[in-house]
């Protein structure tokens, strides 16, 4: 234990030497409190960031799994006449009880390559040619539908509706950017995703949320089943 000194019976050498002494003392407290707190902060951050990477790699497998074990059943369900005909091959299937549900979902889009600029410079032309003095509300209607997007490709409702324009005309130049447009369309995916689902109370389907910052927090555990159960019991 320090004894107290009394700093008036000292010398200013001696009281100098006292006051760089407890400088000295408060910095390495300083300093050793800074090394806990770090200690403990990077401790905190490698725990959590460990067990993030754990349930970030079971979901990756977990994912992959359900994806696949989906597209084989997809084959089952269409030759079942279980899958809309209209199907691109996202789908969803029910539990016998009807209180879970699976839904796999393809993101697509639809892009088209360097053969529809070429139709639209028919059709430009053509439209310039042989529409624009004759009949200029078809001429507005086509051009608006040629209108691209800020991503510089064409929308794909619009070229939709200017395929149904096909037999208006029989000049070569458009039945040849017509013939191009529907060449040139492709579907690309983009993703895939699984959602899971379960009836609530009301007899609706709740999302199985599984982003992170989605799930309620409150004091309940989960048990090993993966049942909830309210740990106050």
């Amino acid at each position: 234990m320090n004894e107290k000194i009394d700093l008036s019976k000292l010398s200013l050498e001696e009281l100098a030497t006292e006051i760089a002494k407890r400088e000295a003392q408060k910095k390495q407290a300083a300093v050793r409190l800074k090394e806990v707190y770090e200690y403990d902060r990077n401790e905190l951050v490698e725990f959590l960031v460990a067990g993030a990477k754990g349930l970030h790699n079971d979901m990756v497998v977990f994912k992959n799994i359900a994806i696949e074990e989906l597209e084989s059943f997809y084959e089952k369900a269409k030759a079942y006449g279980d899958v809309r005909s209209n199907s691109k091959g996202g789908f969803g299937i029910r539990s016998n009880d009807g209180l879970h549900r699976v839904v796999l979902e393809r993101n697509t889009k639809v892009e088209y390559d360097e053969r529809a600029n070429l139709a639209e410079k028919l059709i430009r032309e053509f439209l310039s040619d042989m529409v624009k003095k004759r009949d200029q509300k078809a001429y507005e209607i086509i051009t608006t539908l040629l209108q691209r997007g800020k991503d510089g490709q064409f929308n794909p409702a619009a070229v939709a509706a200017l395929l149904k324009w096909e037999d208006s005309y029989e000049d070569e130049r458009w039945q040849h950017a017509m013939k191009l447009f529907k060449e040139s369309h492709n579907i690309i995916e983009i993703g895939m995703n699984v959602s899971f689902y379960r009836k609530n109370n009301e007899d609706k389907d709740e999302a199985i949320s599984l982003t992170f910052s989605s799930i309620p927090v409150s004091n309940v555990e989960v048990s090993v089943d993966g049942e909830n159960s309210d740990s106050s019991t």
